[in-house]
Formats: structure tokens, sequence, C-alpha cells
């Protein structure tokens, strides 16, 4: 009879356990044996813990193929409930897939069932993206040694799958790292949720406000991927014009890429190269596209082959003010290479050219000339005309020096502040102010003076309220002066 020592028995005993690695076997283990009690806090949704726990408690008692049976139930039922979480979000794909498994719930198709289970992985990947392709691969694999543990018909009749405690392991930590312990992250439906909600009237228009929403509605909950992808959408709109329903809305998407450089700085690399590249080979037609792109990212301008900013520098000086359709290149007039053409394309611009590309965007730049224009109004309804054509775009975006020339520009000219709208004009770019960047005190006084001498201060009653608001007083008359 073979005796064994105290010592080796022990050893034995430890070779026979299911913690030792045994040599030449195909099975990766998971490094540092993670507990599998700390592996279960990681779960997020409570339900899946506790199918979850079902497979961790059929492994320490030995269970193998129940264990893996378990684990796969698990994973499946937190697929579904990660689909409910984005379908509240709005994620299409996630509903159209919770609309099939409900009415085949209802009907208690256990044939459907058992088709959508089958194609969950491939759903999860495709659609929703819940899942990367890597994770698709390992969670592949449970799936396939699940059915071999529940279907006998996955394994020849007198071979019986046995699986390791190793494997068994494996996939119980692949399950709650690829799935089970992540937020569900968008996918390809940010984009549809995006084109919605930048045109609604629910979508920020300051700008701090717009990284702020863009970084927690779109950024935080989107995998890396996506994250790119977004930004060359939005790069692209920019850059192409397409989709062409975002055309009037580049105040919102410029934020909205800022955001991207900003708040998702791990993406960004990424973007920014291939954002190089697609302005290397833009079609000369999208070329003051690209300018005022420069405009809002300078940090480009270095970054582009000498060949491409040859051409942008050349599409500016040879541009042609009576030819001008695309006002997005006046934008350029914020890049040193581009400011002094950009000046001359300005000053060139007809009235209506003005008053086009103020409603297209109104720069700073082309204050001076649209107060100009307005300061030299022909007639009452032409006053009225240039006041909104030209000066009410601006409303909100005026400096304290700003708004005394338009004081200055009304009390010159009788046609301005004669005009019977001109008040009520007024009145609307003033409340649209912030209190520090009210007119400065001379500038009120003068248009005071003006407005008394010539008996029209009850027309200007409510503008004179709004100029008193800040604690500015009225002045004491001044004395008349003989002509």
């Amino acid at each position: 009879m073979l005796r064994v020592s105290k010592g080796a028995s022990s050893i034995l005993g430890f070779i026979a356990s299911p913690y030792f690695i045994r040599p030449y076997r195909a099975i990766t283990v998971d490094t540092g044996f993670i507990d599998l009690d700390i592996l279960i806090t990681r779960i997020r949704h409570p339900q899946s813990k506790v199918y979850f726990l079902d497979a961790v408690k059929a492994y320490k008692a030995g269970a193998l193929r129940g264990a893996l049976t378990s684990a796969w139930v698990a994973l499946v039922y937190d697929l579904i409930a990660k689909y409910r979480e984005l379908s509240a979000m709005g994620d299409a794909a996630a509903t159209a897939f919770l609309q099939s498994w409900d009415n085949a719930t209802t009907a208690g198709d256990i044939a459907k069932l058992l088709q959508l289970e089958g194609g969950i992985l491939e759903d999860a990947t495709a659609n929703t993206q819940v899942v990367n392709r890597i994770a698709r691969t390992h969670l592949d694999r449970l799936r396939e040694d699940r059915h071999l543990c529940a279907h006998p018909a996955f394994s020849a009749e007198a071979d019986l799958f046995e699986p390791s405690p190793e494997l068994v392991r494996l996939h119980l930590v692949n399950a709650v790292d690829l799935v089970l312990s992540q937020e569900p992250l968008q996918g390809k439906a940010i984009f549809d949720l995006y084109d919605i909600d930048v045109q609604s009237p629910g979508f920020p228009t300051v700008h701090e406000r717009i990284l702020d929403y863009v970084e927690q509605r779109y950024l935080a909950r989107v995998r890396a991927q996506n994250v790119r992808n977004f930004g060359m959408v939005l790069a692209k709109s920019l850059l192409k014009g397409v989709p062409a329903q975002w055309e009037a809305l580049h105040r919102k998407i410029i934020p909205s890429l800022l955001a991207v450089r900003d708040r998702a700085a791990h993406a960004w690399p990424d973007v920014s190269l291939a954002i190089v590249r697609l302005i290397d080979n833009l079609e000369p037609p999208n070329r003051p596209r690209a300018i005022a792109f420069i405009a809002a990212f300078p940090d480009f301008w270095q970054q582009l082959q000498e060949p491409t900013r040859t051409a942008l520098q050349a599409t500016i000086d040879n541009a042609d003010p009576a030819a001008i359709t695309d006002y997005s290149i006046l934008a350029g007039v914020a890049v040193p290479q581009f400011r002094d053409a950009v000046l001359a394309l300005i000053a060139g611009l007809t009235r209506q050219q003005l008053a086009d590309a103020i409603a297209s965007q109104p720069l700073a730049a082309l204050w001076l000339t649209a107060v100009g224009e307005y300061q030299d109004s022909g007639s009452w309804r032409g006053s009225e005309a240039n006041f909104r054509d030209l000066i009410t775009p601006f409303a909100g975006r005026l400096s304290s020096e700003q708004l005394d020339q338009l004081l200055d520009a009304i009390t010159s000219n009788g046609q301005n502040w004669d005009a019977a709208e001109t008040d009520t004009l007024l009145l609307g770019v003033l409340r649209n102010a912030a209190p520090a960047d009210l007119p400065t005190t001379d500038a009120r006084n003068r248009f005071y003076q003006h407005i008394r001498r010539m008996r029209c201060t009850d027309k200007y009653n409510d503008v004179l309220n709004v100029l008193q608001s800040d604690g500015w007083v009225l002045p004491p008359p001044e004395r008349a002066v003989d002509d």
C-alpha cells in the first residue's frame, strides 16, 4: 500500500482543487484570480445580480455546467435591461428589439423568444452597439459553451461536455467585465438623436451651456469610437454642408464640436487627424467653408499641407464682392492671414449683401458698416428696414461702446429718431443687453438731451426706463443755444 506523507497529501489535494492551473491546458485564467464575491458587487442592475449569483453558487458547488447556463441567462437579462434604458433615451434600434421581445413574451411565442435570444449578441454589436466586436468574440464563446452544457444535441452522445473550473471562471469574469458592470452606452443612435435635438427649441443657444449639454447628453454616454464618429459628422457639416438641415445651425454645431475637443480629449487626436485630411482633400467650392472653419478652430492652420494653405489664401485674396454668395467666408476676418482681404470684401458689399451676411452670421466685423448704413438712412420706412435687417440681428451681442454708436446713429438723423418704429426697435435691443453692456452715461445724456429738444420724450419713455434701470438719472435740461 502506497503511503503518502501529510505534506504530499496537501500538495495532491491542491492539485486536485479547482484552483490548480494544470499544465498544457489551452485555457486562459483571469489574472489574479478575481474574487467572485467582489465581482458580484460590480454588477449594475439588481435583478442581473440575482441571476448571476445563481451562477456563482453553482460554480462554488461544483455544478460547472449549471454555472455556465446561469451566466448566459444573467447576460441576456442584463442586455434586455440595458436595451430598456437605451429605449428610454430614444434609441430606435433598442426600441425595435424590445417591441419584438415584448410582443413575443405577451403571445407566449417561445420560438420567437429563442430566435431573439440567439441573435441578441449580433443585435447588441451591429445595431445598438452596446457590445463591441472584441467583447462579442468572448461572449460568443460563452454562448457556445452554454449550448454544450444545456443541449445534449450539441455534443456527441457518448461525449458529455465537462467544462473546466478555469473555463467557467473565465466566462463569469468576462460576463461581468464586458456587459454586467457596464453602463448602456449609446451607439449609432447618437446621430439620429442629435439631428432631432439640435433642430429643436430645447437645444441650448448660449456657448457655455452648449458645451455642458453636449458633454452630459452625448459624450458621457457614448462609446469612444462613436465619439470620434460624432466629431467627424459635426466637422463634415461645417466643411461640406451635410446634412442640409444643419446649414442654419452653425452657431450650435461649432460649440458642439468644441465640446468634443475640450470635453472628450481622448478622442480629439483621431478626430483632428481626420479633419486635417478632410480639409486637405476638400473640393474647391467648399473652400470658403474651410476658411470659416479655420476661424473657429485656428490651430488647424499650421497642420494643413502647404498647397492647401496656398489655395485657401488665394480663395480669400481673389474673392469678388459682387459674386460672393457664401457669406461664411467672412468669418475668416478672425484669422490674421485673412483679415485684410476679408475687410476689403466687407467694404465692397452692397446693402442687400450686408443684410444677407448679417442674417447668416452677425460678425462683429460687420457692425461698423451696418451701423454706418443705418445712420445714413434716407427715409422713415428705410430707417426701420435698416434697423430690422442690419441692427436687430446683433441684439444680445453688442458692447457698451457699440450701443453708444447706435444711440448716436439714431439722434444724428431725423429719418431715424422720428421713424414710427424706432423706439420699439431700440427697446428690443436694449432689453437684450446685459446690464454691464448698457450705453455709457455720456451717450445716454446725449440721447436724452436730443429727444428732449425734439419733444419726443413721451415716445421714448420705455427706452428711458430701461436706461434708468441701473441707476442712471436723467440729466438737467441743457440751456437752449440760439441759432
